[in-house]
């Protein structure tokens, strides 16, 4: 089979640059991110004053964010829909961005899953999060919105939360892992493990963007790497982290951080219980 996998879009539709695809995979993150320097700016605070509990919308205010959020979901339904339109499987999970339904916030808005608007009526478009998808001779696993390490591993962050949230989260934890682990255990042919978020604490996962609070750390998925080191999926396609447009091994398994943006493509081939080839584009 032969796939076409683009990257993290934020609005943007993908450029194509290569022809006669089976499907396209594409790893979340469609909807554009105009609240992204609100989010950076309430992290830092959260982060220099752990008593705060500072969200962005509280920075420009609820109308104003709520706005933000309206046209990001319009963008991101015109790259979906542009996915859509070239007529074969287009397998997706939710990116952080796409604004499933926050259950934490303390603001209702947030609370809604508007990324069910994404993909109604897409006909071409399979929503693969928390699935087995059948594609021919392979078993697609999708694990979609992650966007860190699903339980804090660094000291500040387990310093900043308190018992509870971190009872709560290493609670969550466990239930996604079960969650995953399950699909893997009920997937008997091999694997394409599709992840928002790419493994944690490898070459594709370390924050480098400078206006990033986060910067010079590992943040990919804790929950990630683990199904990859017990399960050792054919391949792994992930993204979220933009620095990094290449590919890593972990055991058996392939792992690929798909880029961001409009201009980079990835191009692969698969034959049995291996990759025939594999191929990173960018202009």
């Amino acid at each position: 089979m032969k796939f076409l996998i683009v990257g993290d879009l934020h609005g943007q539709k993908p450029k194509i640059y290569f022809r006669n695809f089976d499907a396209i995979i594409a790893p979340g993150d469609f909807c554009s991110d105009a609240p992204r320097v609100y989010i950076f700016r309430a992290l830092k605070e959260r982060l220099q004053n752990p008593n705060t509990q500072i969200e962005w919308y509280d920075i420009i205010g609820k109308e104003k964010a709520s706005n933000m959020i309206e046209k990001s979901l319009i963008d991101g339904r015109a790259t979906l829909e542009y996915l859509n339109s070239f007529g074969v499987p287009v397998y997706i999970v939710p990116g952080n961005w796409d604004w499933t339904a926050e259950k934490d916030s303390d603001w209702a808005f947030l609370k809604k899953d508007h990324y069910k608007r994404l993909v109604r009526d897409l006909t071409n478009v399979i929503d693969t999060n928390h699935k087995i998808i059948d594609i021919g001779g392979y078993q697609l696993i999708g694990y979609g919105v992650s966007s860190g390490p699903e339980y804090p591993r660094y000291k500040e962050e387990l310093e900043r939360l308190k018992p509870k949230e971190l009872t709560e989260r290493r609670k969550r934890y466990e239930e996604d892992y079960n969650m995953v682990n399950s699909l893997f255990e009920k997937a008997p042919k091999p694997q394409i493990f599709l992840s928002h978020n790419v493994p944690f604490n490898t070459p594709l996962d370390k924050i480098t963007d400078k206006k990033s609070p986060r910067c010079g750390y590992h943040y990919g998925s804790l929950l990630a790497r683990e199904m990859i080191e017990k399960h050792q999926p054919l391949v792994c396609i992930g993204g979220h982290m933009h620095e990094h447009f290449c590919k890593c091994r972990i055991g058996k398994t392939i792992c690929i951080n798909s880029g961001f943006g409009s201009n980079v493509n990835v191009w692969m081939e698969l034959e049995k219980d291996k990759i025939k080839k594999l191929e990173f584009y960018h202009r």
